[in-house]
């Protein structure tokens, strides 16, 4: 995923949906294989039984205020499956109409509105 030449990366974010050409370059300038390696590593600890694990704790992070972030054109995840999380872990739901999983690039103001909204809760 973060072989080739600039263009080539570049390239590829736009096909997985990167909505501006311009910062795909720019973080596409920056992929490399010791971030393709922490990736797999991220990705690879998601296995079982640790995903098991972490579903058996969500009960318990109720005790923390909790925000779930759900851009509702997201190709990579299931809605309901992040609905049923953020509801066993207590968590506050934060729709984000319209965006999808590059949420933070298509809308900044509007993502950045719903994490300051969410952390002006907080003490």
């Amino acid at each position: 995923m973060f072989g080739g030449d600039l263009t080539a990366r570049t390239d590829l974010m736009i096909s997985l949906g990167f909505p501006d050409h311009d910062i795909a370059a720019a973080i596409a300038a920056h992929q490399n294989a010791s971030m393709g390696r922490a990736i797999l590593a991220v990705y690879r600890s998601a296995a079982q039984p640790a995903m098991a694990e972490a579903g058996r704790k969500l009960n318990s992070a109720a005790a923390q205020p909790g925000l779930a972030l759900l851009p509702t054109d997201d190709s990579f995840n299931e809605a309901d499956d992040t609905r049923r999380a953020a509801d066993r872990a207590g968590a506050r739901i934060e729709e984000l109409e319209g965006l999808g999983h590059w949420w933070m690039v298509q809308d900044p103001h509007r993502s950045a509105d719903a994490l300051n909204r969410f952390w002006g809760t907080l003490d």
